[in-house]
């Protein structure tokens, strides 16, 4: 059974305090009995991330590198200016990037939000709501004027740059693979991680284009890496088995599915996934909210945490990825020993129920 813990590359290079701090983090991660380091690209530079993965390869031998690729996920534009706060009731514009200097002019700083996205993907789409932060922040849409979106804010918060945001039912279709992940494909295959993660996988076309451009890349008798995919929509739901067919491994990404289809839609999608890959043989991830209300006590997990992971284990998930638990969480040892001795003792009483079910 896989543990994957994540870290948060993008301070490393502030001190040397900052460096020691996260190689402290993967060092407590792999004691705790984590097998895999994973590290979003989305975040950090190229030379942050390949010393972390110096770092793994030199002390943790055994342990495996995940690199996320961005993918179709939408954030806040890296030309914001600076960051600020958003208060309920606020009205609050957002465009994309490419329109960002052309309206930063008539409306306040403060008020405007620019998009990593084409305005072309935003200018007729009719989506009602905008997430921010797996939906802890929440935008009404009034209007949509060629790609100027009017919102009042619902749920308020702060604002800065590379924020993750979601917008429900956005059709996502042809995008294709961008320039950030092509350029982020060749450093995964320069440093020879062992897993490629594309995120917001929702069609089969996109994930094949994913799957070629890697094997494209490909130096002669280079080792493969595995290829996951994390599904984040309704159109990668609905598109599951197809999806699943390119790659070696799914990642249902809880934190984006909450923003996605809703909070109550989760535990329904899950087992839609679950049902789906039941016997495709292929790695299943279940990844965020896995053990957080430890990632900063050292107390229990809850129950509805425990009665999760047992659910996942007996419909034959093959790992768990936790996030925000080791990458922001103060206990990041503690929390990968609780799951590790969770899934061990499950593992072991789910085998003794299948012994017992063969007597009878």
């Amino acid at each position: 059974m896989d543990i994957i813990g994540s870290i948060n590359t993008r301070f490393i290079s502030k001190s040397e305090q900052s460096k020691n701090e996260i190689f402290n983090k993967i060092d407590n991660i792999v004691k705790g009995g984590g097998n895999i380091i994973r590290m979003n690209l989305s975040h950090g530079k190229h030379r942050d991330v390949e010393c972390c993965i110096d770092y793994i390869r030199s002390n943790h031998k055994d342990v495996k590198v995940l690199l996320d690729l961005q993918g179709n996920k939408i954030r806040v534009a890296n030309n914001i200016y600076g960051t600020f706060k958003v208060n309920t009731g606020d009205l609050v514009y957002f465009c994309s990037e490419e329109t960002y200097d052309i309206y930063i002019k008539n409306i306040d700083r403060n008020k405007l939000i620019p998009l990593n996205i084409k305005n072309k993907f935003i200018y007729n789409n009719t989506f009602k709501k905008i997430y921010m932060k797996d939906a802890t922040m929440e935008f009404i849409v009034i209007s949509n004027n060629n790609g100027l979106i009017k919102t009042k804010v619902k749920l308020g918060g702060v604002v800065r740059k590379e924020k993750g945001c979601n917008l429900p039912n956005l059709d996502r279709k042809n995008w294709g693979v961008s320039e950030k992940d092509l350029e982020d494909i060749r450093f995964a295959l320069d440093n020879k991680v062992d897993i490629i993660d594309y995120s917001y996988c929702s069609y089969m076309e996109e994930c094949r284009e994913f799957k070629n451009i890697v094997f494209k890349n490909l130096k002669s008798n280079q080792f493969i890496p595995k290829l996951w995919g994390k599904i984040e929509t309704n159109e990668g739901i609905n598109n599951i088995k197809e999806v699943a067919k390119e790659l070696d491994g799914i990642v249902i990404a809880r934190g984006d599915l909450t923003a996605e289809v809703g909070v109550l839609n989760v535990p329904i999608v899950q087992e839609k996934i679950l049902y789906a890959l039941k016997n495709e043989n292929k790695s299943i991830i279940v990844a965020t909210n896995v053990l957080s209300s430890i990632r900063n006590k050292q107390n229990k997990p809850t129950i509805n945490e425990l009665s999760d992971i047992y659910h996942f284990i007996r419909c034959g998930v093959t790992g768990f990825m936790l996030t925000g638990e080791t990458s922001t969480g103060e206990n990041e040892e503690y929390v990968v020993t609780t799951l590790k001795n969770s899934i061990k003792y499950y593992e072991k009483l789910l085998s003794k129920i299948k012994k017992r079910s063969k007597r009878v």
